[in-house]
């Protein structure tokens, strides 16, 4: 039994990367772009497993220090959807630091869609920028920090994401706005987005889905750099559970070409 202990650990692996798959959840771990290295890992672990089970005599001996092998699968049965939570948002908020130095959702689910509106409404039906999954990270960057931000002053914009309410970069009387974005894999999921003020703050959660519509202003981050920030007229609630938790650079979307950013017309 000592002996096949490796060859069970990888049928186990190769299984569990195959349960993920068809349950949808390696998004969650990784990015689209990577997925296909991990597919084409599975069925070579599955034969390699059978391979060590199967063959009578081999070097390898067991030691108690292999069972850490084990780790990762206990781990997989702890957070089966692999999902970070909204509440640790302000631990992972590094891209917000542009050159510097979820729980169970509440019963009273949102399909009404809860809206806190300003009392003076502006027209948002010819939006400028609406910020979709396949052009988050890079319109979050261009915009924010945009090296000609006059350019940019008063134009309209429409986000989705949760909110992150206190960090450094976090200037007083703003809120971050965003999603986790991810190059390779959740390991490296930052939060990242915009930054927002709202007139009446103590209204907006934290942790918490939205839908925002505002006009982009000049404005400073917590480190005195210079940004763009959403002065938002219009929020309302919306259904996390209907929201990709995870955006990704846009050359994981489509055919890698990042065509979704060639509807906007915004330099660097």
């Amino acid at each position: 039994m000592k002996k096949r202990f490796l060859g069970i650990i990888c049928i186990l692996y190769s299984s569990i990367i195959f349960y993920i798959f068809i349950k949808g959840s390696l998004k969650n771990f990784l990015a689209p772009n990577m997925q296909k290295y991990i597919l084409i890992a599975m069925p070579i672990m599955l034969l390699i497993g059978i391979v060590i089970i199967f063959t009578k005599e081999n070097n390898y001996k067991f030691k108690l220090s292999d069972l850490i092998l084990i780790l990762p699968l206990i781990m997989i049965l702890i957070a089966p959807d692999g999902k970070l939570s909204t509440n640790i948002a302000k631990n992972r908020s590094n891209t917000f630091r542009k050159e510097v130095k979820e729980k169970k959702q509440d019963k009273k689910v949102i399909d009404k869609k809860e809206e806190i509106n300003d009392s003076d409404q502006y027209n948002f039906e010819n939006i400028d920028y609406i910020v979709r999954d396949d052009s988050y990270q890079m319109l979050s960057d261009l915009i924010t920090y945009n090296s000609k931000p006059d350019k940019l002053v008063g134009k309209t914009i429409r986000v989705r994401g949760f909110t992150l309410m206190k960090d450094e970069a976090i200037p007083k009387g703003y809120f971050g706005f965003g999603k986790y974005l991810i190059t390779c894999c959740a390991a490296d999921a930052g939060f990242g987005g915009f930054f927002a003020k709202y007139d009446n703050l103590s209204k907006i959660k934290a942790n918490t889905w939205y839908e925002i519509e505002g006009i982009l202003r000049k404005g400073k981050d917590g480190y005195k750099n210079e940004i763009l920030y959403i002065d938002v007229k219009n929020i309302k609630k919306i259904n996390k559970d209907k929201e990709e938790l995870y955006v990704y650079p846009c050359y994981s979307y489509g055919d890698g070409e990042c065509k979704a950013l060639n509807e906007y017309d915004i330099e660097p």
